[in-house]
């Protein structure tokens, strides 16, 4: 398990833990663990996140895809959605 900045990645797809700081705090993203990767591409990415999560419960809401920048609606995120588009 590692703690780099996810915002200095330029290639491969990782299951990473999201640790958002306390509600009194402002609830911001404080840090991140990167559970498993790099993957090659996002579909291993979430075939991987699907087999450490295999209910869609809010018990791992805090767990998500991270990779390079991308441009998601109006938006830059390096954060990738769990699941394809057609299940959303």
């Amino acid at each position: 398990m590692r703690n780099i900045n996810p915002y200095l990645c330029k290639s491969g797809y990782y299951v990473t833990e999201m640790i958002f700081g306390d509600v009194d705090l402002e609830y911001k993203l404080e840090s991140t663990t990167d559970l498993k990767g790099p993957f090659k591409t996002v579909e291993r990415a979430r075939q991987v996140y699907k087999k450490m999560f295999p209910k869609q419960d809010h018990s791992n809401w805090n767990v998500g895809i991270r990779g390079p920048y991308h441009k998601r609606d109006r938006y830059k995120t390096i954060w990738y959605p769990t699941q394809e588009k057609e299940l959303l």
